[in-house]
């Protein structure tokens, strides 16, 4: 009967073991997409921010072009849509939206074009 117990005692702890392993693969999974995300966040903020200084920058005349069209450009070129360039007096207003995997992240972005011609 003690060799019976023995072998009850070892399968328990190899049990035990496995669902500490899963347990610790699932919440690194977690954190991984967590951080997946977060990045797409910041990276589609980023791109937001660079179109609407590239439309503000053409609003001045430094570089040539239509601004929302510039604006459009940096956003694909950055791997964005351009959903939304709004110009108002001396304020451009981009609102880029990023889509990858599962996600699908938009950010907005404002520029003041510092003596518009």
């Amino acid at each position: 009967m003690p060799a019976q117990n023995r072998h009850l005692e070892n399968g328990s702890v190899g049990l035990v073991v496995a669902g500490l392993i899963a347990t610790i693969s699932l919440y690194l999974t977690g954190l991984s997409i967590a951080h997946y995300w977060l990045l797409l966040e910041v990276r589609t903020q980023l791109v937001a921010d660079l179109a609407a200084i590239a439309a503000a920058d053409t609003m001045t005349g430094i570089i040539a072009g239509i601004p929302c069209e510039n604006a459009r450009e940096i956003a694909a070129g950055n791997g964005a849509s351009l959903d939304s360039c709004r110009i108002v007096s001396e304020v451009v207003s981009i609102r880029v939206g990023k889509q990858d995997l599962l996600f699908e992240v938009f950010a907005s972005a404002e520029a003041v074009a510092m003596g518009a011609m």
